[in-house]
């Protein structure tokens, strides 16, 4: 049956969209921070996000640590392929490192890699890309592009090493440009993604979270909310950081925090969460 001549699309609609959650983490084994922290992060943004999208169990997803290699990405991105459509919003939470590749010279090449779960630590990005340990930048851009959901938000919280593609989304080779699609990341070029003063959760995580237990209206008050905390929050920690560094002189992150929105067809500003009194959020 056709649609009416002028009746807008479930994507145009975005109110009508269901909405389902994938939430990835990974804290590697080798990294200084407990592998605890990631499963709060995800857990805390997740038990936030879910009730104020009124997504419900069957359509929250969850891959944290052990569960969150390259090879479990990859046939929930399949189980996803095949369950959703264009009457659907995909919602992604990825709290995980993002690594420098070294330069190939590839047409392909994004620079960028997803240190996804592996039990000891590759000896090189290339070769964890090569192996299927880790995931090119590309790769789950490409992922993302197979999941023929009518709307896609992935927010990822992450350091940024040096300058992350904004465009990664709407720029990759197989891009529906029909599709809009959000990218939020939770620290600028060349920054690191703090933890909370009590190393217990992300801190772009952790003010994500706030504001969805506090705010109203769309999501990309929400997010606005939470970039502003973070931003805020981030300042004295950095102070004590840089305090504890000391006289090094050896090469540190800029541990300044100011998340990034990319939103040009101003999807988060469309996706409208339901009020904390119908919510239950807790």
């Amino acid at each position: 049956m056709f649609p009416f001549y002028g009746q807008p699309s479930a994507a145009e609609d975005g109110a009508s969209l269901k909405n389902h959650i994938l939430g990835l983490g990974t804290c590697p084994p080798w990294n200084p921070q407990s592998v605890e922290i990631c499963r709060y992060s995800v857990d805390k943004v997740m038990s936030s996000l879910a009730p104020r999208l009124d997504a419900g169990p069957d359509r929250q997803h969850l891959l944290v640590n052990e569960g969150a290699s390259a090879a479990a990405l990859k046939l929930k991105a399949t189980e996803l392929a095949n369950k959703l459509g264009p009457e659907d919003r995909l919602v992604i939470y990825a709290n995980l490192p993002l690594g420098v590749v070294e330069q190939t010279g590839t047409a392909d090449q994004t620079n960028y890699a997803l240190e996804l779960w592996a039990s000891a630590k590759p000896e090189t990005t290339l070769q964890a890309i090569s192996d299927g340990t880790w995931m090119s930048a590309s790769a789950f851009a490409a992922l993302i592009h197979a999941i023929p959901a009518g709307e896609v938000i992935l927010i990822l919280d992450t350091n940024n090493p040096q300058a992350f593609d904004l465009g990664l989304l709407e720029h990759h080779a197989v891009d529906n440009k029909n599709r809009p699609e959000a990218l939020v990341i939770s620290s600028g070029p060349g920054q690191s993604a703090n933890y909370s003063a009590d190393r217990t959760i992300s801190l772009f995580g952790k003010h994500l979270a706030v504001a969805l237990h506090a705010g109203e209206g769309t999501l990309q008050d929400i997010v606005t909310t939470a970039v502003n905390g973070t931003r805020q929050a981030a300042i004295p920690i950095c102070a004590e950081l840089k305090e504890k560094r000391g006289e090094t002189t050896e090469p540190q992150p800029d541990c300044t925090q100011v998340p990034e929105i990319h939103d040009p067809d101003a999807l988060l500003n469309r996706t409208v969460l339901l009020p904390l009194s119908e919510s239950n959020v807790n």
